[in-house]
């Protein structure tokens, strides 16, 4: 037998005496005394190997005859024992024990999770008062700290290794034991507990504190959680904080039971973990504004880290589910009251944009095994829809991008209801409620199915079905844009670590006063994983010819970096940003515009930079995320790769149980679906009477034979019909239903009997409510442990991988995943753009060292709310889209303590000319690296950046929105010079670049491009002939010639990038045009007067620059006042732009209307006629040209070409191509045959 057979036989064998000692009954059985130890060191043996052992060992340890075992091993009096006797249960017993439920193995394992918690729930209060724990630990912290941790021979620090294991192991433990019992934390007897550590881990000397580096992590969990405890009111004390105010400091109300006014709305909390994500109807309905925590934490109801997480979750909530509660408050109030005129609420924040859809009608409801609820709603069709054909209604809807799938959508009725739902995905083929209802079908009505975002909602679905609300009016309420989870995992994952405030960095994030440190005063340590004794960074992979360098932490920065400077590629600034971030755990670099802070530009998608990696040879690559598009990650694909591993045994079992259990119930839900739209009818009624009622169910259905209901139902109704149609002469008194109970039934009034009937169907209606609540929950309980198992052996593939792909988005929601992955290093691009709420989600708890690049001196992050933003005279005070990154360098709180970082000064992007605007008015010691002194002129123009100054008018915005501002006569003026500069052969698409600060410009901008055609640059060939070039340079053989640049037709859109000014920071182009639109008698700036965005607009460009603008409505801007200085010192401004002809550079042209363009330069030169004759030898009758629409020229001159054999000329004109033979006739001509 091999080596490997004989060790998996050897584990069956010790499993299989290990499941021995499990009692299956545990009334009567026999404890294991001193064989206990054992029981407990083998159980650790097992779950140290293979992971099937691993499992089925959990699972036995937490069945009942498992914690019976560890019942019996917590019942010794530890506070009893002597010395001896303790340090001997501590090693045999307790150790073994805590060293299992602390496996990295079994602690990163979801499946296990569960069975963890179980095992220190009861751990914990098994005993009903949580005193036994409590003697436990402070017996163990005593005796650790009496035990002599360091050895005799103290002045060589020599310390005892075991105990020091020990005291790693019980920490752990004790972190674990606290974090999952959310009681113990307010616990004071954990508080002693902990101080006795603390002092016990103080006396170690340095030499150890690397390794026990776990350790100190695990006791600052404790203290933090512990701290936040004990700072909890009491609950008779639970009250607003008084004391002391500043002066003329707002007082603000608090949330929920701590506002002096009490709780807005049923889901108002103090806790985070309390609040629904999206907006309850109470919510929707409440006038009074939410509680949104300023910037100041001297302001916050929590202090410290838990309340940073919780100013976040709620301003975060508020940007992104706030509007969705506005819009539905004002929809709802409308369809309450459609006589009424309803005016928004100026003090609610509305920015959303809706669609509302009328005579909304649920037809049906099902229910799918991988998707849960759904519901199909009729609507009438929006009167842009009038189509008659059903292809148009499609085109018309596809168009519109209306009501696609996953689009968020609100159910409202006008009796008071409110069910938030989510448009359902299309498969390849439309299976269930998607193959019966769509968009376009009906020409009367428009059908769409969704499925309610929580599942308990159903029930409210149902009575609509149901008609329960029979003169309820449903509206349908669509946003456009909003997807659900592009917000909420963020928000469930802030709420996650405000339970478990497992998140590194905190002292650094939120630091608060203590006694030891009044100020907050900040200290930067090293990464915890380089302060292993000789640790030291190899940087010989980014050195010239690897040359040997290496840098430990606490040597000198600036002498390393002087010395990474000089043997690699990196400028000094670049290599002092580099060591800086690795001595500190938390490294801030500040890039300018075009310095080079990172390899891979923000253009990158996701799939392009693995693509890369692929392509360089790195292996075990893992892509996380079912939205990818790329065919060559598909193998790699995280599902795909889960999918070939084999299950464990426990696995296997659990998984099949599961999926039965997930049918049956899945069956039985669509039965009682299925029973709710039958309610009502003869055997719904039948059967409720039979089974409840059986006097009832005599008196009406054994007086009618068979024949006799035969010919009645078909002639007047069924016998329930007949029931409730005859009626008995009536009472002057009106009888109650209990009354009415001892009554026979052919015996009541008309009024009578529908009241019974009434009775009947309101029983029926709660009996299917409560089992499908059952039923429900059932489902997914084991929906829940279903995907437990996937996530199982997603984490198996993940622990192999190398580098594992995912959007920030995706890593929230599968944020319990990647912390099982346990990565260490975070490195973020752009932080200076990037939500802390975002950051906060992805600095996972075992995150070591974190680094973070950007420049807070360009754009912030994008929300929506402006209300929140710092653009905002209002949104000032909470600061939302303030990042990090930005906090951390520039604190807004006066007390907090700015962090250093590092800034990179030489710019490879921007020519000299262009860089001196941001160098003069953002960065004063921005260098120009010397290749951007090489950069050729503009071809076609006379200065590489010029102002154009008008006074024409922006265009009257109508609709009031703030993103819309057009200005046509900019549109002309700029599409017009990109034609002029497209026609020059120089260009690719990818070279001209177009940039606005307004959605309204950009969408004209993009129209007019699209429907205006010429001759542009095919990028094809261009690539061709530098590939050409390229050739040449690595051979001896002549340059080949490239001849002519070839012309291809297309539309304007084609010959450059179009974007946002918001859109295109991290972007650059060889030359960057800008229409600034606002052009108003109030000279209003709008968007351009915040200087991230005028910073970031004015660093785009390489090697030019054309801003078209009037400067008397930026002029009272100060930045845009020193911008225009700077212009008009060197004569880059005016009011007619200055083309320049390649070929006759002396010729002048001004332009000051678009067109100029076509009467000074036609033809994208000048107004001269071509020199130049065409290949054929005719010259050319065109005005001057480039080569590109030179060589697109077709000659319509005769043909002078002889045909071979004859002297005929080619009768087609000059540009055609001549047919091979000549075709004219020849006459009298005889031919012999």
């Amino acid at each position: 037998m091999g080596t490997g057979n004989s060790a998996l036989a050897n584990t069956e064998v010790r499993l299989k005496e290990f499941r021995w000692k499990i009692p299956l009954r545990c009334a009567g059985a026999n404890p294991l005394g001193h064989a206990l130890g054992m029981f407990f060191q083998q159980a650790l043996e097992l779950v140290s190997g293979e992971i099937g052992t691993m499992q089925e060992v959990i699972t036995l340890l937490t069945s009942d005859g498992g914690l019976l075992r560890i019942d019996e091993l917590l019942e010794q009096p530890f506070e009893s024992l002597s010395p001896a006797q303790l340090n001997r249960v501590l090693n045999t017993q307790l150790m073994p024990f805590f060293k299992i439920f602390t496996h990295v193995n079994i602690m990163s394992s979801v499946l296990m999770q569960a069975n963890i918690t179980t095992v220190y729930n009861i751990m914990y209060s098994g005993d009903g008062e949580n005193r036994r724990v409590v003697l436990l630990f402070a017996a163990l912290a005593t005796h650790l700290s009496n035990s002599g941790i360091l050895h005799a021979s103290y002045e060589d620090d020599e310390v005892d290794t075991e105990i020091l294991e020990v005291v790693e192991t019980t920490l752990a433990f004790l972190s674990k034991l606290v974090e999952v019992n959310t009681s113990a934390q307010i616990n004071p007897g954990f508080v002693s507990i902990t101080e006795t550590f603390a002092a016990l881990l103080k006396r170690l000397p340095e030499s150890v504190a690397f390794v026990m580096r776990k350790a100190t992590k695990n006791l600052g969990r404790l203290q933090q959680r512990l701290v936040i405890g004990q700072a909890l009111p009491d609950a008779q004390d639970v009250q607003r904080p008084t004391g002391a105010r500043a002066t003329f400091q707002l007082a603000r109300e608090m949330p929920g039971e701590l506002s002096e006014e009490g709780r807005r709305h049923d889901n108002d909390h103090v806790d985070i973990r309390d609040i629904a994500i999206l907006p309850t109807l109470q919510e929707i309905q409440s006038s009074r504004n939410e509680y949104l925590p300023v910037a100041d934490p001297r302001e916050w109801h929590l202090g410290g880290i838990i309340g940073l997480v919780d100013r976040h979750f709620r301003l975060l909530r508020e940007d992104t589910v706030g509007q969705l509660r506005d819009a539905s408050k004002f929809e709802l109030e409308r369809l309450q009251n459609p006589s009424r005129q309803i005016e928004h609420n100026n003090s609610r924040r509305q920015s959303a944009r809706t669609y509302v859809y009328n005579d909304v009608y649920i037809i049906s409801a099902a229910f799918d095994e991988y998707r849960g609820a759904q519901v199909a709603m009729r609507f009438a069709r929006p009167e842009a829809n009038n189509q008659q054909s059903k292809d148009a209604r499609k085109e018309w809807w596809d168009h519109s991008k209306r009501l696609g799938p996953d689009t968020l959508i609100c159910l409202l009725s006008s009796e008071g209801s409110a069910t938030f739902l989510v448009v359902a995905s299309q498969g390849q083929k439309p299976t269930g409620l998607q193959a019966e209802y769509d968009l376009v079908s009906d020409p009367e009505h428009a059908y769409v199915v969704a499925k309610p975002v929580n599942q308990c909602d159903l029930h409210n679905l149902l009575s609509q079905v149901l008609g329960d609300t029979s003169y309820a009016q449903l509206s349908m309420v669509e946003f456009p844009g909003v997807l659900l989870p592009s917000f909420e995992p963020t928000l469930k994952a802030l709420q996650r670590i405000s339970g478990s405030l497992d998140m590194p960095f905190s002292h650094i994030l939120a630091p608060t006063s203590t006694p030891e440190n009044p100020d907050r005063e900040i200290d930067i340590q090293p990464p915890s994983y380089a302060t292993r004794l000789g640790f030291k960074y190899d940087l010989s992979r980014i050195t010239n010819d690897n040359t040997p360098l290496h840098f430990a932490p606490g040597n000198s920065i600036k002498d390393a970096a002087a010395q990474l400077a000089q043997n690699s590629t990196l400028d000094p600034g670049q290599a002092e940003a580099v060591i800086a971030s690795l001595a500190h755990s938390v490294a801030l670099v500040q890039g300018p515009p075009g310095t080079g802070k990172s390899y891979t530009g923000t253009n990158h998608a996701l799939d392009a930079i693995l693509e890369r990696s692929v392509e360089d040879g790195v292996t075990d690559i893992v892509r996380i995320g079912n939205r990818s598009k790329s065919e060559r990650l598909q193998d790699v694909n995280l599902k795909t790769l889960a999918q070939q591993l084999d299950l464990t045994k426990t696995e296997k079992s659990q998984r099949w149980e599961l999926s039965r259990k997930v049918r049956e119930e899945t069956a039985e839900i669509n039965d009682l679906l299925e029973a709710f739209s039958a309610l009502g009818g003869q055997s719904s009624i039948e059967n409720h009477l039979r089974q409840n009622y059986p006097a009832y169910y005599t008196q009406i259905f054994n007086n009618i034979d068979e024949d006799d209901y035969t010919m009645v139902r078909h002639k007047q109704g069924t016998v329930v019909d007949i029931w409730l149609k005859n009626s008995f002469p009536g009472l002057w008194r009106p009888r109650s239903i209990t009354e009415l109970r001892d009554v026979h039934l052919h015996k009541m009034t008309f009024a009578e009997r529908r009241v019974m009937f009434n009775s009947w169907m309101s029983e029926m209606k709660e009996e299917l409510h409560e089992k499908l609540r059952h039923a429900l929950s059932s489902y997914n309980e084991s929906k829940r442990k279903l995907d437990i198992i996937t996530t199982e052996l997603n984490l198996r593939v993940l622990r192999q991988a190398n580098i594992i792909g995912i959007t920030t988005s995706g890593l929230a929601r599968n944020l319990e995943l990647i912390c099982g992955v346990n990565p260490k290093v975070l490195i973020c691009e752009e932080a200076g753009e990037v939500l802390e709420a975002h950051m906060l989600t992805v600095l996972l708890p075992s995150i070591e060292h974190c680094m973070l690049l950007g420049d807070h001196q360009q754009l912030r992050p994008q929300i929506q709310n402006f209300d929140l933003s710092m653009e905002s005279r209002n949104g000032s005070q909470y600061a939302l889209d303030v990042s990090l990154f930005e906090r951390l360098v520039q604190p807004q709180d006066m007390f907090a303590q700015p962090l250093p970082f590092s800034t990179l000064e030489v710019q490879r992007r921007m020519h000299p000319v262009v860089s001196q605007l941001v160098r003069q008015t953002q960065y004063p010691r921005l260098q120009d690296d010397p290749c951007v002194f090489m950069y050729p002129e503009v071809v076609g123009m006379r200065c590489r950046l010029f102002w154009m100054h008008h006074d024409k008018l922006e265009d009257d915005n109508s609709d009031g929105s703030s993103t819309s501002r057009t200005n046509t006569y900019e549109v002309d003026m700029i599409v017009a010079l990109v034609k002029h500069l497209a026609q020059q052969g120089a260009y690719k698409s990818a070279d001209i670049a177009v940039i606005t600060p307004y959605l309204g410009q950009l969408r004209k901008l993009r129209n007019r491009f699209s429907s205006t055609h010429t001759i542009l640059l095919d990028d094809r060939d261009v690539d061709e002939l530098e590939k050409e070039c390229a050739d040449f340079k690595e051979s001896s053989l002549a340059p080949p010639n490239p001849g002519s640049p070839v012309a291809a037709k297309g539309s304007l859109n084609q010959a450059l990038r179009l974007a946002t000014v918001d859109n295109f920071q991290g972007e650059e182009a060889k030359i960057i045009i800008v229409s600034l639109v606002r052009s108003n008698k109030r000279n209003n700036p709008g968007f351009l007067k915040t200087p991230n965005r005028i910073n970031v607009l004015l660093s785009r460009a390489q090697h030019g620059m054309y801003i078209i603008g009037n400067t008397n409505t930026t002029e009272s801007v100060p930045i845009w006042h020193d911008v225009l200085e700077l212009l008009r010192y060197n004569g880059n401004i005016g009011d007619a732009l200055e083309l320049c002809c390649p070929r006759h550079q002396d010729t002048t042209m001004l332009v000051r209307n678009p067109a100029d363009f076509a009467r000074l330069s036609p033809e994208a030169g000048c107004n001269l006629l071509c020199e130049k004759q065409l290949e054929c030898g005719h010259a050319c009758v065109a005005k001057c040209h480039s080569d590109m629409l030179h060589g697109a020229v077709h000659c319509m001159k005769p043909c002078t070409k002889l045909k071979i054999g004859c002297q005929h000329l080619c009768p087609k004109p000059c540009g055609d191509i001549c047919d091979p033979h000549c075709n004219v006739p020849i006459e009298n001509v005889s031919l012999a045959l």
